[in-house]
């Protein structure tokens, strides 16, 4: 707990000097359940919830799930469903229905490991300005395994690209400095615990650009 406590502390310190009175600070939290079929194959469900308005107010939950494959260790390809209910500032409820196709190659350089997710997504998103949307997705990431209190960590950083095709704008930016520490490895079950912080960028419809501040948990349980 005390490893926890610190590392939660540490990116409150690097989010800190970022947050101006204008900006919200949020809290994410993620659940991932994945079940390893073969090797290569993989279900998974991933349940979010977000928190607005300095982390006092829920106001969205998505529901994520789908099938993964591995080809070769430097390739992964997904399907996903994703479901989501987002309620607006003044009270409006939303759903959206959401197909994705994920394609991620991943490569090994030195202490690092490179990954780059791209996911094209078909949204059917209620009252929104057509029946349906597009939206492409970009996100390279940096990870290093490492050691830390001599227990085996995984720091990384992250920058999550959004290409609304409706709007023909790049409309969202997601920036993650995050760790991931694991809790458990044994009889086949493998526990993790992902601690990050996020800064978000959203371009709104009168095409000036929002900030929110983001401390997300996320706990991965393999089996």
């Amino acid at each position: 707990m005390k490893r926890i406590a610190l590392i939660v502390s540490l990116l409150l310190v690097v989010a800190a000097p970022g947050v101006q009175a204008g900006d919200d600070f949020q809290y994410w939290n993620t659940l991932e359940i994945v079940k390893r079929l073969t090797p290569k194959w993989d279900l998974f469900f991933r349940p979010e919830m977000r928190m607005r308005d300095d982390a006092s107010d829920l106001f969205y939950h998505e529901y994520r799930q789908g099938v993964r494959y591995k080809p070769s260790k430097n390739l992964e390809i997904g399907l996903n469903y994703l479901f989501v209910r987002n309620q607006s500032t003044t009270g409006k409820i939303t759903e959206e229905h959401t197909g994705e196709l994920d394609v991620t190659p991943k490569t090994r350089l030195g202490p690092f490991d490179l990954s780059l997710r791209g996911r094209v997504a078909l949204r059917t998103i209620e009252q929104s300005a057509g029946e349906q949307e597009y939206q492409i997705r970009l996100m390279p990431k940096i990870a290093t395994p490492t050691h830390l209190g001599g227990h085996k960590v995984t720091p990384y950083i992250a920058d999550d690209l959004f290409y609304d095709t409706t709007r023909a704008a790049w409309n969202q930016n997601r920036f993650f400095v995050g760790i991931v520490v694991p809790l458990w490895d044994s009889s086949g079950v493998r526990v993790s615990s992902d601690f990050y912080y996020m800064h978000q960028a959203v371009l709104g419809k009168r095409h000036d650009w929002s900030s929110n501040h983001i401390l997300g948990t996320k706990l991965n349980v393999q089996f």
